[in-house]
């Protein structure tokens, strides 16, 4: 049985690095970590050696729309082989494929692309976000009002038994939000509240009836007022409910990220990009679904100035939580793996690193980020220092 060694590093457990052991990986899964002493190399052993740097889970991205080019309502296997490209470089080996409200034609065209190319072998995308199209339009940001629309069940029960669907944002004080809520539900597909104008009370009831989630904490809400709490409070709550945040410093001022960090805790809040076509390229001018949006100095806007995705990569991401929350890196780590994992009922499979996880490794440098990426045991990304060797 061939077998990868990830030698010389520091190697992720839950909630410490351990130095001076190997962490032994084959048929895609994470089989042992020993003392490095007691690892006896065989002849057909691949050998990484991880200079001293962090060996982290791969990270889990559960809201990304796309990246250098290439947006997943292309609606095909080329587009979402090339973002994919650019997120394994990034260190994202699970993602979350992020819809737009669109017409019905053309978010069924998505999710058959997304299907397909799921079932690839070692597929980052690991199934689909459904943002909208069930969605507030006073709340709506830079999502199309002309596709925004109450949930109907001839509409939406299709997409629920695709089995692709493990995460939905909607605003469910629609007409037949609380029906929408309860079929997702009863098929263990985790609901989102976002783009959403729902008081205090009616989250409360909705928190009841399974709601477990909050889309880009901040924003499409109301904000907190003393005699009108919303949806951040009531959410804030309930243990079971986790909470999104774009750590950009754009999208949420630093302090507020602090803020949220202190009222709930740093194992409800899971990072996320919000990314869209235009990460990883340079300014300019790009669409997302049928709205028009300009990147300058890499904040992207549509036409009425709302913000509109992100162009944030999951590794900044996690170095900014650092930054902006004076975090170290065990503090923030589980906010970009273990904590998004474990919200769509993936963990300990992904976003962790424990004895028979996928594979889904990353070496990492905080200086100069991601220097491998491994999905299912296999390199996908190594930087020339990184080369395996016999």
């Amino acid at each position: 049985m061939a077998r990868t060694l990830i030698e010389n590093s520091q190697i992720w457990q839950e909630d410490r690095f351990l130095s001076g052991h190997t962490l032994i990986v084959s048929e895609g899964r994470i089989r042992h970590l020993s003392p490095a002493s007691e690892v006896a190399a065989q002849p057909d052993d691949r050998r990484l050696d991880g200079g001293g740097r962090y060996v982290l889970p791969g990270f889990v991205d559960l809201h990304f729309h796309g990246s250098k080019g290439f947006d997943v309502m292309d609606a095909s296997g080329e587009a979402l082989q090339g973002l994919c490209d650019f997120v394994l470089r990034q260190g994202v080996t699970s993602f979350l494929g992020t819809t737009m409200a669109d017409s019905r034609a053309r978010i069924d065209a998505a999710l058959a692309a997304m299907l397909e190319f799921a079932e690839r072998p070692r597929s980052p995308c690991i199934g689909v976000h459904l943002e909208g199209p069930y969605l507030n339009p006073a709340f709506r940001g830079s999502q199309p009002e002309e596709h925004l629309r109450a949930p109907q069940p001839d509409e939406y029960l299709p997409w629920l038994e695709s089995g692709l669907i493990k995460l939905i944002t909607l605003a469910p004080e629609l007409e037949g939000g609380g029906e929408l809520l309860r079929a997702a539900v009863e098929r263990g597909i985790a609901v989102s509240i976002g783009h959403s104008g729902a008081s205090y009370e009616a989250t409360l009831d909705f928190i009841s009836a399974g709601l477990r989630h909050v889309t880009h904490t901040f924003n499409g809400m109301a904000g907190i007022h003393h005699r009108r709490p919303g949806i951040l409070v009531a959410a804030s709550e309930h243990q079971a409910v986790n909470f999104e945040i774009i750590p950009d410093g754009v999208h949420v001022h630093p302090a507020v990220i602090r803020l949220l960090l202190k009222l709930v805790g740093a194992d409800r809040v899971l990072a996320i990009t919000d990314a869209m076509r235009a990460a990883g390229l340079a300014d300019g001018e790009f669409g997302m679904g049928d709205v028009a949006v300009v990147v300058q100095d890499g904040i992207a806007r549509d036409r009425h100035g709302s913000l509109a995705g992100s162009t944030l990569t999951m590794s900044q991401a996690l170095r900014n939580m650092m930054c902006f929350c004076d975090l170290s890196l065990e503090e923030a780590l589980p906010m970009v793996t273990r904590v998004p994992a474990r919200a769509i009922g993936l963990y300990p499979r992904k976003g962790s690193l424990k004895i028979g996880a996928d594979a889904d490794i990353i070496i990492w440098d905080v200086a100069t980020g991601v220097q491998a990426t491994l999905l299912g045991g296999e390199p996908v990304y190594m930087a020339e220092e990184t080369q395996p060797r016999s």
